[in-house]
C-alpha cells in the first residue's frame, strides 16, 4: 500500500496547482479503477461536447492568424459567436452538477485537486470527478484516486481530501493546466494592483 501511495504522491506533484475555489462533484466509485476504454465510454456527452467546442474555437482562431489584418474583425465576430456557444454549453453543463456530491476546491492543477469534506474518504479509493471551470466555460469528467484524507485542525468534523487524476483525457489535462496558469496570472495581477 505504501508504494502505491508513494506513486500517487509523485503523480500529484507532477503539475503546478493553484489555490482557487471552483465547483466540483466527487462521487465514490465501488471497485477498482475503470479501464481506459470503460472510462472513455463513461464520459457524459456534455463533457465531450465542452472539450470539442473549446478545441474547435482554438483551431479556428489559429487559422485566422495567417490572414493578417483583415482577419481581426472576423476573429472578433467568431469570438462573440464562440462566447454565445460557451454560455449555452455552460448552462447544459450545470445540469450535470449533482448537489449531493458538490464540493469546492482548495486547489487544483493538471495532476489533481484538494477540497474540504464533512465526511472522510479512504486513501486509494476510486472516485468520479467532475470539474466545472466557470472562467473557461469548460468542464472536465475524470476518475481519480484518493491520495490523502486529513482532519482539519480547526474542526474535527472536516477533512482535507487530496485526489490524483488517474483517468483523464489529455486535452482535459491541458485545459486544467491552462486554467490553473490563467488563474495564477489573475491572482498575481490582483496582488500587483493592491500594492
Amino acid at each position: 500500500m505504501h508504494s502505491e501511495l508513494d506513486e500517487l504522491t509523485a503523480e500529484f506533484q507532477q503539475y503546478f496547482k493553484v489555490e482557487h475555489s471552483i465547483v466540483i462533484n466527487v462521487a465514490p466509485k465501488a471497485g477498482s479503477l475503470p479501464s481506459e476504454t470503460d472510462f472513455m465510454t463513461a464520459i457524459p456527452e456534455p463533457f465531450l461536447m465542452a472539450g470539442n467546442v473549446g478545441q474547435l474555437n482554438l483551431n479556428a482562431l489559429r487559422s485566422l492568424q495567417r490572414l493578417g489584418e483583415l482577419a481581426e474583425e472576423l476573429a472578433n465576430y467568431l469570438q462573440l459567436q464562440a462566447k454565445k456557444l460557451d454560455l449555452l454549453l455552460h448552462y447544459v453543463l450545470q445540469q450535470q452538477d449533482d448537489s449531493q456530491y458538490r464540493f469546492r476546491t482548495l486547489s487544483y492543477g493538471g495532476a489533481g485537486l484538494s477540497f474540504i469534506s464533512s465526511r472522510p474518504f479512504n486513501a486509494l479509493d476510486v472516485v468520479e470527478v467532475k470539474l466545472f471551470l466557470a472562467e473557461n466555460a469548460g468542464a472536465i469528467f475524470c476518475y481519480g484516486q484518493v491520495l490523502s484524507c486529513e482532519e482539519v485542525e480547526q474542526s474535527a468534523a472536516e477533512f482535507k481530501i487530496s485526489i490524483v487524476f488517474k483517468r483523464i483525457r489529455e486535452e482535459d489535462r491541458e485545459l486544467l493546466v491552462r486554467a490553473s496558469l490563467q488563474q495564477q496570472a489573475r491572482q498575481l495581477k490582483l496582488k500587483a494592483e493592491q500594492r
